[in-house]
């Protein structure tokens, strides 16, 4: 039987049309979906100031945050070691995977605090969402025994909250930004308080915290932090600088840095006093972070 030419220029041409077609199942199959950026920061602390990294559902996350004294008198008092640290111990529990819960305890000022994180926009690949933004709301009060003073304190004086916004972006897998817009109002400010105020009246205080990271091994970053904070009643700016070091070590991510602000929590961290770097009034301090999956 004669074949005829178009038949076998069909039997020819099935191959390349059943490549085609597979060839284009294939890419429709490769197509990137937009999928959550993960590790912007790789713990909810960066330096002082709250990031956007959220827990997952069932994970328990502790922190052992330190500052200790100013490094002025060098030797004298071992550059700050000797003068004693503000240390906060805090932990937070994942609820779901953007929303968490948290308590704390500050050396300074017998300070408890707790409160909440929400994740809200979590950044995107592709032409997904371009940063990730949250919410950190804390309220907190001091226990310190001011019984020595002639003044009282009672519970109505001794209260304080925050609320911060942090908002971040990974440009790549080695460098990250965060911004901070905070606000912290306090129920009564006193030097005695840690707050320094000539008018002895409410306060509140807001700010923008500004703060970078940068990969430059698999396991450490160079970190920096920047706060400016406005006091209202008095119209007067504080400064507060910061620059550290992140290492990713056996499950722990330990920071170290130096900052001119004694503060750990968000409230102090806006209203405290902050030193001059040029005449060292700077402090050395580590933080010591851990998460587990519990549930």
């Amino acid at each position: 039987m004669k074949i005829k030419p178009y038949l076998i220029a069909f039997a020819l041409t099935l191959p390349l049309l059943a490549a085609s077609e597979a060839t284009a199942q294939l890419t429709r199959e490769r197509v990137v979906q937009n999928s959550p950026v993960e590790l912007t920061f790789p713990t909810s602390r960066h330096i002082q100031l709250n990031t956007t990294e959220p827990l997952a559902a069932g994970e328990l996350y502790y922190s052992i945050m330190h500052a200790f004294g100013t490094v002025e008198n060098g030797i004298t008092d071992f550059w700050g070691l000797d003068q004693g640290a503000n240390i906060r111990f805090s932990l937070e529990y994942g609820i779901t995977d953007r929303f968490s819960v948290f308590a704390a305890r500050s050396s300074m000022d017998k300070l408890y605090d707790m409160g909440f994180r929400y994740l809200y926009l979590q950044q995107m690949t592709g032409s997904g969402a371009p940063v990730s933004a949250g919410l950190v709301v804390t309220a907190g009060w001091m226990t310190e025994d001011y019984t020595f003073l002639n003044q009282t304190y009672p519970f109505s004086d001794r209260n304080q909250l925050s609320i911060v916004m942090p908002v971040s972006r990974k440009f790549d897998d080695r460098f990250s930004l965060l911004l901070v817009p905070a606000i912290a109002a306090f129920s009564r400010t006193n030097p005695l308080l840690r707050i320094e105020d000539p008018l002895d009246t409410d306060e509140i205080f807001a700010g923008v915290g500004m703060g970078s990271r940068y990969k430059f091994t698999s396991r450490s970053s160079v970190t920096v932090q920047y706060v400016p904070s406005y006091r209202f009643e008095n119209e007067t700016v504080n400064q507060n600088f910061a620059i550290g070091l992140d290492m990713e070590t056996g499950g722990h991510v330990f920071q170290i840095f130096f900052s001119n602000a004694r503060a750990l929590n968000d409230a102090y961290l806006l209203a405290g006093p902050n030193g001059s770097f040029p005449d060292f009034e700077f402090r050395f301090g580590f933080n010591i972070n851990r998460s587990f999956q519990i549930r």
